[in-house]
């Protein structure tokens, strides 16, 4: 554990260190550096693969498990899960060992979050490696790479399939195999693929409205008031899992449920900026992605009754990368600190989490 967690601040180290030259360079010579800066975030894709991929069995709460289960994988029945037993049953041609499977899916996570990023900032002339660097310097980037590895892998594709749907939207059925594949990976993701196209189709409602919900949601959570209080009339898709729908009892988990304000405090921060950031792009694409935002927050903090209830805030975190992308962007018509106040903001949160 000593030792990963050495290289694991080391990485991030380097990474915050070039993250601060570049964001001054952006900031002051109005530079947006690329080439030889995108070779260099190459290097640290590599290196998370590595260091998740390649971990020991002690590292992350649910390596065992999934230790266990590939070595046991023809005595489980995975029911909504299907493609992890496909994946087992694939990779044991190559190796009966568990490890291969961590590094499989390592690569897949880290890669595709990555690639997503990639053709987010060409599309919009956002700096990548900046970008690149507030996804790693949020608490769940770990957790997702370590330990819900599945849920991780889900949302990436996740994440891919909106990046495509908008720079790519004559690639009609390569965002929706994305669609399908976050689900086939976790079917959890169901609620956040409907929430989005929902979105899109509902355009034309304002965003205010998005705001009136996100208020109304903090409120009845503060109050006590959540989803568990009417799970019998509409969580239907849940029963599909037994295993899933067990987590609405709360009974057979030792998990901290209630309000939680520090999860409200974190999204509201970010809402508030992102809330800023839409009245200067003014496009289409960020617009429905701040709506998605609230909405899933908002699904977010009625769950706070629910064991696991993070894992449904992971939905609305792995689009805040996106969300925060206009402040690493060359503005030559006025003096800007977007980029280095930005940095320093995500070295922060990096730092006051990790300590926590």
């Amino acid at each position: 554990m000593a030792q990963y967690k050495i290289l694991y601040y080391t990485i991030y180290s380097v990474a915050a260190l070039f993250a601060v030259f570049t964001a001054f360079s952006i900031d002051f010579k109005k530079r947006n550096y690329k080439g030889a800066a995108d070779w260099i975030v190459y290097v640290l894709m590599f290196a998370y693969i590595f260091l998740f991929g390649m971990r020991a069995e002690n590292i992350g709460t649910d390596t065992t498990m999934y230790h266990w289960q590939y070595t046991h994988y023809d005595e489980i029945t995975f029911g909504t899960d299907a493609p992890i037993g496909l994946i087992f049953n694939f990779l044991h041609i190559f190796s009966d060992g568990p490890q291969i499977f961590l590094f499989v899916m390592s690569l897949l996570y880290v890669s595709l979050n990555f690639y997503a990023l990639k053709k987010y900032a060409k599309f919009y002339e956002f700096n990548f490696s900046l970008i690149v660097f507030s996804l790693i310097s949020l608490f769940f980037f770990e957790s997702l790479g370590i330990n819900i590895i599945r849920q991780g892998l889900s949302l990436a594709f996740f994440v891919l399939a909106i990046v495509f749907r908008d720079v790519s939207p004559t690639k009609r059925l390569r965002w929706i195999l994305f669609f399908i594949l976050s689900i086939c990976f976790h079917f959890t993701s169901l609620i956040p693929v409907i929430l989005y196209l929902l979105i899109l189709y509902f355009k034309r409602i304002r965003i205010i409205y998005f705001c009136i919900i996100y208020l109304l949601a903090v409120l009845s959570s503060a109050a006590g008031i959540s989803f568990l209080s009417f799970k019998d009339y509409f969580i239907g898709f849940l029963l599909v899992d037994e295993r899933r729908s067990g987590y609405l009892d709360g009974n057979d988990f030792s998990y901290d449920i209630g309000f939680k304000p520090q999860f409200v405090a974190f999204n509201t921060i970010f809402l508030i900026l992102f809330v800023y950031l839409n009245k200067i792009q003014k496009n289409e694409f960020y617009s429905s992605l701040l709506k998605y935002y609230m909405l899933i927050s908002s699904i977010f903090y009625m769950m706070f009754q629910i064991p696991f209830s993070d894992r449904w805030g992971i939905m609305s975190w792995c689009v805040i990368p996106f969300l925060f992308a206009p402040m690493f962007k060359v503005y030559q018509d006025k003096i800007s600190l977007k980029a280095t106040f930005s940095i320093f903001f995500l070295v922060f949160i990096f730092l006051f989490f990790q300590s926590r």
